[in-house]
């Protein structure tokens, strides 16, 4: 299963770059610790490949990671390993391109991409289910960064 969502926020490509890649800003903008319940710590420098965004439960039970695996100005790739439906450990793909349209507008795409641990015939209800649940959380996503960035960058 694979999309990419994309959405336009006024601000250079550095600054936008900044929020993306710097994984303790991001954690300002993610949709996921509200929309899952989970405290979130970050594990390294959070700017640095092999930082890791760290997901618990209420229980301090490890729920997932995402990992920063690279950072160059044009996109920030992250890999990641969760809990899925029914325990089951699923490992999605995260990238984050970072273009400029202007000087001062900056176009970010989430790239999505996974390969849900089903059984092949249970993969089309694995594929809904990840667009009705997940899919809305990085429209979210993409809207929380640009949110964050227009309201804390002075132009």
């Amino acid at each position: 299963m694979q999309w990419t969502e994309t959405i336009t926020i006024e601000a250079p490509r550095d600054i936008v770059y900044q929020a993306v890649r710097d994984q303790h800003t991001l954690m300002r903008w993610s949709a996921w610790p509200e929309a899952t319940g989970f405290t979130c710590r970050v594990d390294g420098d959070g700017m640095s490949p092999g930082s890791q965004i760290v997901f618990t439960d209420q229980k301090g039970v490890e729920q997932g990671r995402q990992t920063l695996v690279s950072a160059d100005p044009g996109i920030v790739r992250n890999t990641m390993r969760n809990r899925g439906p029914r325990g089951r450990w699923v490992s999605p793909n995260v990238d984050f391109h970072v273009d400029p349209v202007t000087p001062t507008q900056t176009r970010v795409s989430l790239a999505f991409d996974v390969d849900p641990p089903v059984p092949r015939i249970m993969k089309p209800l694995a594929n809904r289910w990840l667009r009705r649940s997940i899919r809305p959380l990085h429209v979210k996503d993409l809207q929380q960064l640009k949110d964050l960035v227009e309201a804390t960058h002075v132009r």
